[in-house]
């Protein structure tokens, strides 16, 4: 009985985490735009500066930047052309960092620019298996899936890299192990969720989500937790897809579920 009620709310709990979580995922790139918007004549100058050109081509990349940015969202989660969705954002990205990277802190932006890819590809594998179109696109729904826990795994290394608790760092260690490896891949999705908390909201990290005079910024941080958030649930729903291990072990499975089926139906022919 209770196997069963379990049962059912996984059942409802996973298409509505597939639904939801783009719009977590979204909800960091729209609050970036609208920073960008309130903020324009800052930003512009700010971008200016670091370009060392005329202050009005630093606003014009601005505006650039937002219309893109804005382009995306509308594909991603308005139309069935996510694809062509993230492909704008991707090409935003690329050269926000060509021109904006401070190249000694290179991995950082590297690791955190492949959080956010991972984000936006299981993002599209989600849309695909809500539309019922896995078997359609079997290989690149399992690409994705592969592509996104990889570039989700890029968290992992950030937090070693800070080492701030041992204890932490051991955990994030076995995190990026198991998820990377695909094994038993929705559990320990769902325990980076749990990480991810610990790490963002209930440890010292805290100030980064409070800790700023600019209340869009606060927002703007805590849409980049919810993002994070989002890419995690949508991993824990969807699994590590064949290019895992949990999907070699299913494949072997199958294998041998079918020999037995043969050898049973063999068996009561002969007799």
């Amino acid at each position: 009985m209770v196997s069963k009620t379990i049962n059912s709310l996984r059942r409802e709990f996973r298409p509505l985490v597939l639904k939801c979580m783009p719009y977590f995922v979204m909800s960091y790139y729209f609050m970036e735009v609208l920073y960008s918007a309130v903020n324009t004549p800052l930003v512009g100058r700010e971008r200016a500066i670091v370009m060392d050109v005329n202050e009005v081509f630093g606003h014009f990349y601005t505006s650039f930047d937002v219309l893109l940015t804005i382009g995306a969202i509308i594909l991603i989660l308005g139309t069935r052309k996510e694809a062509s969705g993230v492909t704008l954002l991707l090409i935003g990205r690329v050269v926000h960092r060509l021109f904006f990277s401070i190249w000694t802190m290179f991995f950082y932006f590297l690791f955190n620019d492949s959080l956010d890819v991972g984000s936006l590809l299981l993002l599209m594998a989600a849309k695909i298996n809500l539309r019922e179109q896995r078997d359609w696109f079997q290989s690149k729904y399992h690409l994705l899936l592969l592509g996104g826990r990889v570039g989700l795994c890029s968290l992992f290394i950030i937090w070693m890299d800070e080492g701030v608790e041992t204890v932490f760092s051991i955990v994030s260690f076995g995190l990026l192990v198991f998820i990377s490896l695909g094994f038993h891949c929705k559990l320990f999705a769902f325990l980076a969720v749990v990480a991810l908390l610990y790490h963002d909201v209930f440890s010292n990290h805290w100030s980064m989500l409070w800790g700023w005079n600019d209340t869009l910024l606060s927002i703007q941080y805590f849409s980049l937790l919810f993002c994070k958030i989002g890419g995690f649930l949508m991993l824990s729903q969807l699994g590590g897809g064949w290019w895992s291990v949990d999907g070699y072990r299913n494949r072997n499975g199958g294998k041998w579920q079918k020999k037995g089926n043969y050898r049973i139906i063999k068996t009561q022919t002969s007799a």
